[in-house]
């Protein structure tokens, strides 16, 4: 079998052995979390595409730290499939935090999660998580 990579991709060469779909973020995030896959888009009926085993590396975390629940009492924490340490960004005023977290949850692209990807979105107020939520922000649609 030829080796499969990015890098060694020839013109009509599948990258993947298996295409698989899903309908539901649930599945997408527990595929995802396995390492074995690569999100590769969104079909027009609104199926997750996902492409394994995966070809894209996993690029190690940086280490960063906690936030201080005293010094940052109202944030927004993100979480990816494969991270074991959530990205966060804190709010001067509970209010605040609790519209962007509104505005994150309904897709809109102005929010601390810039790009395309699925991430597990915990609103923290007064150094308490608030409210959960699973956002998938959809790479372009495939065919």
């Amino acid at each position: 079998m030829p080796h499969r990579s990015h890098a060694q991709a020839a013109l009509g060469q599948q990258l993947y052995a298996v295409l698989e779909q899903c309908r539901k973020p649930e599945v997408l995030w527990a595929k995802l979390a396995t390492g074995h896959y690569d999100w590769l888009g969104v079909r027009r009926n609104g199926k997750y595409v996902l492409g394994r085993p995966r070809l894209s590396a996993v690029v190690p975390e940086e280490p960063a730290s906690p936030p201080d629940d005293a010094r940052q009492p109202h944030r927004i924490e993100a979480l990816g499939p494969l991270q074991r340490v959530p990205r966060w960004e804190a709010y001067a005023t509970a209010e605040e935090a609790r519209d962007t977290f509104r505005r994150l949850a309904q897709g809109d692209p102005i929010t601390p999660l810039r790009t395309s990807g699925v991430w597990r979105a915990r609103l923290v107020l007064d150094g308490r998580p608030v409210e959960e939520r699973l956002v998938v922000r959809p790479l372009p649609r495939l065919l």
